[in-house]
């Protein structure tokens, strides 16, 4: 539950004529958004700070605190840049050094002033913005302040050998004394090629039970923990089922035990995110892959492999669980376009020596057409 309470005299209300807070506005908006519960308090956060922002910027330090009705008198054209401004210092970077700085926003930053951008835009759609403030102009407003327009999807290079995760762990040598270390190694073969696969979060990989998947005799999976609260399907290759084939066929725990699980301290129990991160990482060093390299790299190079190979971005989309082909254009489909249009390059264009080569032969030529006596 959030712990930023909307205020009772911000309750929403059916009539957006009649709302005249910031407040009430916010209610309103999130009550008519179809997101999950999980986002819509992650936007509740993130509007609750405008709100103490706007309080804070007055002076009126009580106010902030106690969220108090805030008019929407008090939004400008220059609202959204101050209120990106104040997030980098409320929310630093943790990892900030002096020779990086702190102005860098950070995840938290960024969805807040999402939420802020969206409930500016409604109220903009609505009509409700003071006169002479325009959504428009308060978004081109804080792009000039940073100078240049980022997008809240990243543009993130994978390395392009990132599946050599999985082949480390195929080529390590599997103990022949059945144990922790055995188990270890199976899962993490499974696990990988399970995420490669499917194209699944990290999360979402971890919530699998062992009924799920069938024991490995699942060729496809319903997937219902998802990060935006929607089921959609994967598919699994018959590679990945004989690996968790082979890695549950070994374990004594019952069919409706966690898929991953740790074989260490707390054994038994479903492996942690971080866990799933560090063995990525051990892999990628031992590997010598890039150090950016993380379970969701196996997701992003399984999508940039399937739009190489010419499957539909709406489709890949589906597969991901983006509730917005968009989406995957911003973050994946941009390194295929690139890849297409350097082959149409070399296909069709020519080196500079060829080009004059064959520049200077058609001057030529057409001086050579133009001595010849008419008949």
């Amino acid at each position: 539950m959030s712990d930023l309470p909307s205020t009772p005299s911000a309750s929403p209300t059916n009539d957006p004529g009649s709302i005249a807070t910031v407040n009430a506005a916010a209610d309103r908006m999130l009550d008519d958004l179809d997101l999950s519960p999980l986002s819509k308090e992650t936007y509740r956060h993130g509007l609750n700070a405008l709100i103490r922002h706007l309080h804070l910027s007055r002076g009126a330090d009580a106010a902030a605190d106690a969220l108090s009705a805030c008019p929407l008198e008090y939004l400008d054209e220059q609202t959204l840049y101050r209120f990106d401004r104040w997030l980098r210092e409320a929310y630093p970077d943790p990892r900030a050094t002096p020779q990086t700085g702190a102005s860098e926003s950070t995840r938290t930053s960024r969805t807040y002033l999402v939420a802020a951008r969206r409930l500016m835009n409604w109220l903009d759609l609505h009509e409700m913005l003071p006169a002479g403030v325009t959504y428009d102009r308060m978004r081109r407003r804080i792009d000039q302040g940073r100078g240049q327009r980022r997008q809240s999807y990243q543009q993130r290079r994978t390395d392009p050998q990132v599946t050599r995760v999985l082949t480390h762990y195929l080529r390590k040598p599997l103990p022949k004394n059945k144990g922790a270390r055995r188990l270890a190694l199976l899962r993490n073969r499974a696990m990988m090629s399970l995420l490669y696969d499917t194209g699944m979060r990290i999360s979402e990989a971890l919530a699998l039970t062992r009924e799920d998947v069938l024991d490995g005799r699942a060729s496809r999976l319903r997937l219902t923990a998802t990060k935006n609260g929607r089921p959609r399907t994967v598919f699994l290759s018959d590679e990945s089922r004989r690996l968790i084939t082979a890695y549950v066929k070994e374990r004594e725990d019952a069919v409706y035990a966690p898929l991953f699980v740790s074989h260490g301290r707390g054994k038994g129990t479903a492996i942690t995110p971080s866990h799933a991160w560090l063995l990525v990482k051990q892999a990628a060093k031992a590997e010598g892959l890039y150090g950016n390299t993380s379970p969701h790299s196996l997701r992003h190079r399984r999508a940039q492999d399937l739009l190489d190979e010419g499957m539909p971005l709406e489709w890949v989309a589906a597969l991901l669980g983006h509730e917005h082909p968009d989406t995957t254009r911003i973050v994946y489909a941009w390194e295929t376009d690139e890849n297409m249009l350097g082959d149409m390059v070399a296909t069709y264009g020519l080196p500079p020596s060829e080009a004059h080569r064959r520049h200077a032969l058609d001057d030529e030529n057409s001086e050579t057409q133009e001595e010849e006596p008419l008949d």
